[in-house]
């Protein structure tokens, strides 16, 4: 780490900390949070860099669903009596620290379209546990990451449930709508989330994984860049490699037990026709589809398209990854889910 990603680093140690203790503490001074009702209609699951954020955006713009948010994810505790004030602070807080992420990671405007007020993975949430993908993206740390595939996940998903919680009792809007959830980091622990939302469906979305594999070591790079004057491309680049394929035999056992439970979405499918598998996701959930909820997607599509932001280019090259030796580690995944490459 340089000094910057030691500053960085520890700060997001310490806040996750604090967060923990606060937690308790507000579920203790408030009992009625644990008696909210958490319903979950979809977990968007995949392999990152597959059409996950579109995906889960694109659905928590109907009125009938809920998702995080992001500003919410990185601060999601009131600091004291919850009024106008101090949700402005948190907000301004989190707009800043957006601004702080871009600016300390090369290129990062062109692989995630970074925005405090949008709908984003749980992972923030999960990072409370210390059982996330989250350092080991941001730090090269292969020896977490061996560690993190081998740990009981459930106690950090029970976690999860009760900061859904939280914020459902700060929002009393979200009462009564379904969650849509979305981590790449599901992938790693498929048999949990089941367990942990036996209600909802599971959308696994698929790409080619050359592709797949490339962007992702680039973004990981990027973050990465932030925080250390070294050069690990071509070690996280291979590190990735290995990890994503793993996940994705993992999450292929835990799925042959439960296949009934998952809706898969192609990656150039879902950009032909987005609306189309909104409306099967909702309909594998039981939602009934309106005009509103047709428009909401529409409105939503039309002011989010890719051509606003700068292209996205990486090359698997790059990282140190060979495409034939990639596509022979990943045909039993690729040949099952009939992906090109």
């Amino acid at each position: 780490l340089n000094a910057a990603g030691a500053e960085m680093q520890a700060g997001r140690i310490r806040n996750a900390l604090e967060n923990r203790l606060r937690r308790q503490a507000l579920m203790k001074a408030h009992p009625e949070i644990a008696d909210q009702k958490v319903q979950v209609a979809a977990v968007v699951v995949g392999m990152p860099r597959t059409g996950s954020t579109m995906l889960q955006r694109l659905l928590a713009a109907s009125a009938k669903v809920t998702a995080p948010i992001w500003w919410e994810t990185i601060f999601p505790l009131p600091r004291s009596a919850p009024d106008a004030a101090e949700l402005a602070a948190r907000k301004a807080d989190a707009e800043a620290l957006v601004e702080q992420l871009v600016a300390a990671s090369a290129g990062f405007e062109a692989i995630h379209p970074m925005n405090a007020h949008a709908h984003d993975e749980e992972l923030p949430l999960i990072e409370q546990s210390f059982m996330s993908s989250i350092p080991e993206a941001m730090m090269h740390g292969p020896r977490y990451g061996v560690w993190l595939l081998q740990a009981a996940r459930a106690e950090a998903y029970k976690e999860l449930i009760d900061w859904l919680k939280i914020l459902q009792w700060q929002s009393p809007e979200r009462l009564g709508r379904k969650w849509i959830l979305k981590a790449p980091h599901h992938l790693a622990a498929v048999q949990t989330v089941l367990k942990a939302f036996p209600e909802s469906v599971i959308v696994m979305t698929h790409r080619r994984v050359d592709h797949v594999v490339a962007s992702f070591a680039s973004m990981v790079c990027s973050l990465t860049g932030g925080n250390t004057d070294a050069d690990f491309r071509i070690a996280q680049g291979r590190h990735w490699a290995e990890r994503l394929r793993r996940n994705l035999h993992d999450m292929m056992e835990a799925r042959s037990h439960a296949e009934h439970r998952f809706v898969d979405v192609q990656y150039r499918e879902l950009l032909a026709d987005p609306i189309g598998h909104a409306r099967r996701i909702f309909s594998a959930a039981g939602i009934l589809v309106d005009e509103a909820d047709i428009a909401a997607w529409e409105g939503w599509l039309a002011g989010n398209k890719r051509d606003n932001r700068p292209a996205h280019k990486y090359n698997l090259a790059d990282f140190g990854i060979d495409a034939d030796e990639l596509r022979r580690n990943y045909a039993f995944y690729t040949e099952a889910y009939g992906l090109e490459g």
